[in-house]
């Protein structure tokens, strides 16, 4: 597969949405499965076999004549772009999507730090592209967890490039307080620069991804700088990484935030769009994490129709799909109940419990003990029980509803679908991939 191009990807979020509405603003008490997660430190990853701080490769020194990496000497160049950049939009970056399956739909995958080794009884041959979950800054933009990235994943990274599969590690930040300190720093801005560069480079030249997701509103001041930044950061890899893979997450159907729509750069030609955590992990309701309609406009419809309005091509969008659920404490047995406490994650299968030991609730249990229901406007499965302290229900993905929304996406020609995380359907729901989109052409 020839890497021709910059693919760099704008995966929206709609974690700020309240459950069943379009409400602008997003409590700070939200937690999402990504979220949960994400606060993974070098520390606890030694837990994991990954190995320690002291053995991570360092960050690379950008000073002036002190390195002869494609990223030395780029100080002054990455200044100049901050300075020069305020939010414009170039013109595009012209290059094609290489077509590399049957159809033309990109599949890509999110492989999560805290899956351990559950790839290696994967089958990622179906995967355009893998997105390593995750390293996180500090506020001074340097690196501050790795999660064992990249030498605890040198045998996943043997694997992708066996199958001529980009891994692309991701950048990301969730932490409101680090992000504000971070972009409204000249000197940190500089430095999160030199940091992505560097993990591009310790890709092979790969890519990389950003995820930094802020869950209230940004002022005018900040959301400038974070978009020039994010100009700045795809003009400077696209002159020294020409073939880098750059993909950013961004919060959709939320006024206000760190994302403008309408003045993403156009050198990113993929638009990730994040369709899950519409109802989320602390909400006051229970219902479809990835509904397709109804539920008072937070569904796919309404964000598709969102992003069009502000000037994105359907070509360049990619709907990210869960493979998780949330089983909620709720009040009764009605549909879209309202919750008694925080719900939990469960998984589509049942996975090793020496990889994920954390997720061992499965979905396939559930159903089996209780049966399935469904929503019909929002296409998505349900189940329903009570135990002795009281009702419970669980929303997640199946067969019939994937099939629904990968017909979404292909009816409207878009550019693909993006998986978050793989591995918790234990393989169970490659079929389906396979079947709407083709095989890869390798």
């Amino acid at each position: 597969m020839v890497r021709s191009h910059i693919s760099v990807v704008v995966l929206v979020s709609f974690l700020s949405l309240m459950a069943g509405s379009c409400a602008s603003g997003k409590p700070t008490s939200q937690v999402s499965a990504k979220q949960e997660k994400s606060t993974g430190s070098t520390e606890d990853s030694t837990s994991v076999e990954l190995p320690p701080v002291v053995n991570q490769p360092q960050a690379l020194d950008l000073s002036p004549g002190t390195h002869s990496s494609p990223v030395a000497n780029l100080y002054p160049v990455i200044e100049s772009m901050l300075a020069m950049n305020s939010g414009t939009m170039p013109g595009s970056s012209g290059r094609e999507f290489s077509k590399t399956r049957s159809s033309d739909t990109k599949v890509i995958g999110y492989y999560a730090w805290w899956t351990r080794g559950a790839w290696i009884d994967l089958d990622l041959s179906q995967y355009d592209k893998l997105i390593f979950f995750s390293t996180t800054p500090g506020a001074d933009g340097k690196i501050e967890s790795r999660n064992g990235w990249p030498h605890a994943w040198v045998s996943l990274k043997d694997r992708t490039d066996s199958l001529d599969i980009p891994l692309v590690p991701t950048l990301a930040l969730l932490d409101a307080e680090v992000i504000k300190k971070l972009f409204l720093s000249d000197s940190a801005r500089t430095e999160l620069i030199s940091t992505a560069l560097t993990l591009i480079e310790e890709s092979g030249g790969e890519g990389l991804h950003l995820d930094i997701e802020l869950f209230e509103p940004a002022s005018d001041s900040l959301r400038n700088l974070f978009m020039a930044f994010t100009d700045s950061l795809a003009t400077v890899s696209a002159r020294h990484f020409p073939n880098a893979e750059l993909s950013i997450f961004a919060p959709a159907l939320q006024d206000g935030s760190l994302f403008e729509l309408s003045r993403i750069n156009r050198l990113y030609d993929e638009i990730m769009v994040q369709g899950y955590d519409l109802h989320w992990q602390t909400g006051p309701t229970a219902g479809p994490l990835s509904p397709l309609s109804g539920w008072e406009g937070a569904n796919w419809h309404q964000i598709a129709r969102r992003y069009e309005a502000a000037g994105i091509e359907r070509e360049r969008m990619v709907m990210t799909i869960p493979y998780y659920g949330y089983e909620w404490p709720v009040e009764t047995g009605e549909k879209g109940s309202k919750t008694r406490g925080e719900g939990r994650i469960v998984t589509y299968a049942r996975v090793d419990s020496l990889n994920i030991p954390d997720m061992q609730v499965a979905v396939s249990d559930r159903v089996d003990l209780h049966g399935v229901l469904r929503d019909e406007l929002s296409r998505s499965p349900y189940y329903s029980y009570r135990d002795s302290t009281g009702w419970w229900q669980g929303w997640f993905e199946d067969r019939t509803s994937l099939e629904h929304k990968y017909d979404f996406v292909q009816d409207r020609e878009m550019r693909g679908v993006a998986i978050f995380p793989i591995g918790y359907d234990a393989g169970l729901l490659d079929e389906i991939i396979v079947s709407k989109f083709g095989r890869r052409n390798r």
